[in-house]
């Protein structure tokens, strides 16, 4: 076919047209910041598939190519690996992959700049334990070989490395260390897990969110409160749940498990020491359901959502009305015996 009477031409044209296709395409995936760990190791699992390099076959494989590196690739302490980075396999506890960093590090791939990405042999397969970035980058810019450490220690050992990462690589957040901790058994974390899920609450970076009744965001204040008072945040979430103020919005974007609520709430259990339950009950009374949330909590500081249920706690524990009737109570629960 030719468009202007030209062969020439026409091949231009296509060329065109492909290459525009293939710049919207990489310009729609540009659109996303974050890659998840798992996403990554899907996709380039399917790589792996295509090779035929999966099963037996990889593990076999791997298996010499670490056993040849041990015979003759030691540098010092250090045992060195040339290897195809889609060979390597990313573990869900890993972090977020900041995807312009990745493709920055694969297009500029310079051994020099950075040390080599360290992985370990488990169970067959080369786990990625630092260095995803330099990874992902090179088997996106479609590197064959890459320089790597293989560590030379229990999967425990190398996670507690990750967790450890110094301060001048890509900052850790608070959800990549939760993940990996996880992984590693680490009992503050287990913690912060299974009170959140007995109270059917997600923790941020969770991957199921959508039949939860919310997600704690600041994992770093829910590993504060397993350290030291885990009771207290399972009050805290208990009594979250009996409010119902996340009703308005999907678990994941709504606000009634966030750090300045979380904050204010523990203030409020402080101050309400020896009281606690008639502070639960006068805020369940007077401040439960989605509406109230929205109208009068949603928008405020955490200063200001700590005065305004204090003062709402307050009046209730000091009302005439109130001890009247609980006196009423008292002296029914008598004549019933």
């Amino acid at each position: 076919m030719e468009l202007n009477g030209n062969k020439n031409t026409t091949v231009v044209n296509c060329n065109r047209y492909f290459y525009a296709k293939i710049i919207k395409e990489d310009t729609n995936m540009c659109k996303r910041v974050y890659l998840k760990a798992k996403e990554a190791e899907k996709e380039m699992q399917e790589a792996r598939k295509a090779d035929g390099f999966i099963g037996e076959t990889e593990k076999i494989l791997i298996a010499n190519m670490v056993k040849a590196a041990r015979n003759n690739s030691r540098v010092g302490d250090k045992l060195l690996m040339v290897v195809d980075p889609k060979y390597i396999h990313i573990p869900d506890w890993q972090r977020r992959i900041k995807l312009s960093r990745a493709y920055e590090i694969g297009n500029n791939y310079n051994s020099y700049k950075w040390d080599e990405p360290k992985v370990l042999l488990c169970n067959g397969l080369l786990l990625c334990i630092d260095g995803q970035h330099r990874i992902y980058g090179a088997f996106k810019a479609n590197k064959e070989d890459v320089v790597v450490e293989v560590m030379e220690c229990s999967l425990e050992e190398a996670i507690e490395l990750f967790l450890s990462q110094s301060t001048d690589r890509a900052k850790m957040q608070p959800m990549d260390i939760y993940h990996a901790a996880l992984a590693a058994g680490k009992p503050e974390y287990i913690a912060l897990r299974d009170i959140c899920h007995k109270h059917n609450v997600a923790v941020k970076g969770d991957d199921e969110t959508e039949n939860t009744v919310g997600t704690l965001t600041s994992i770093s204040d829910g590993i504060g409160f397993t350290k030291t008072k885990p009771e207290l945040l399972d009050s805290m979430l208990a009594l979250l749940g009996k409010l119902g103020w996340n009703g308005y919005a999907d678990s994941y974007n709504g606000k009634a498990y966030t750090a300045k609520i979380i904050r204010a709430l523990r203030r409020l259990y402080a101050y309400c020491e020896g009281r606690v339950d008639e502070m639960e009950q006068a805020l369940i009374e007077h401040c439960n359901g989605t509406e109230f949330f929205v109208n009068n909590i949603m928008d405020k500081t955490q200063a200001q959502i700590f005065d305004y249920l204090s003062e709402i706690v307050r009046y209730e524990m000091e009302s005439p009305l109130t001890a009247k009737k609980k006196t009423v109570k008292r002296n029914t629960k008598v004549k019933a015996i």
